[in-house]
């Protein structure tokens, strides 16, 4: 009689918890919560593989979320030194120190890789909520690395997405998207995310290390680093501008 109440009981709990499952939009609010600052600074490492090569670049960037967002990065390594990116919600703008010229990235040139990078100026200027652009459903639940994950798959609702599907396999403890994969229209896997290591810092459980697989170019990889991230200090949004861009 034990055993039948044990029975019971388990199918009780087993319907209540699939009542309570998570849905692809509950899964996107709580990686966003990780996502959700006022500001953030980074000193970051940018490591660029093709083939037996590798091209290390240094940068420092800060960036402001507001009614839209703001970003500035300055790259220090010796080659690109003093060369800076601005970033003012959709717009991109690259300060070339030889040349003391500024030149807007617009049209087919957001699809290039950003200082040869295998990360597109595209890729760059996504700020907008997922959810605001794609149907977001959960696949399943499967491991990745001995971590459970949720598999969510997102679909594009609207036509100004550099990605018309994306895969992603978010860790269900942290909610930090672990592996993401890019697709086009067509079907054609475009790009590969992988997140090599996360940090809690200020609470928030963050990618630090990520590595971009572009599948349309052979040999290639870039592995960012970031170090010293900051969370939600004051900024001068005077930094944000294109007279500081051109100093």
């Amino acid at each position: 009689m034990k055993m039948d109440l044990y029975l019971l009981f388990m199918v009780l709990t087993s319907s209540i918890a699939k009542n309570f499952a998570q849905t692809g939009e509950d899964i996107l609010t709580k990686m966003d919560i990780n996502r959700d600052y006022k500001t953030i600074s980074y000193v970051g490492v940018m490591s660029i593989y093709v083939k037996d090569n590798v091209r290390v670049k240094n940068l420092k960037s800060e960036a402001l979320n507001g009614a839209e967002t703001k970003a500035l990065v300055e790259f220090t390594n010796p080659e690109d030194e003093g060369t800076r990116f601005l970033m003012l919600g959709k717009n991109l703008w690259i300060y070339f120190p030889a040349e003391e010229d500024v030149v807007k990235i617009s049209g087919h040139m957001l699809k290039e890789g950003m200082m040869g990078s295998d990360v597109s100026y595209e890729d760059a200027l996504e700020s907008d909520a997922l959810s605001e652009k794609y149907t977001i459903t959960l696949s399943n639940e499967e491991k990745l690395n001995d971590r459970q994950c949720y598999v969510i798959v997102l679909e594009a609702k609207v036509k100004d997405v550099p990605y018309f599907k994306r895969k992603m396999w978010v860790d269900t403890k942290t909610f930090v998207a672990l592996k993401e994969e890019m697709y086009a229209k067509s079907g054609k896997l475009l790009k590969v995310a992988n997140v090599l290591e996360t940090r809690e810092i200020g609470g928030r459980n963050f990618p630090v290390k990520v590595e971009m697989v572009n599948t349309l170019r052979k040999d290639s990889k870039t592995v960012f680093e970031m170090k010293d991230v900051v969370f939600d200090k004051q900024m001068d949004e005077e930094k944000f501008s294109m007279r500081y861009l051109r100093r």
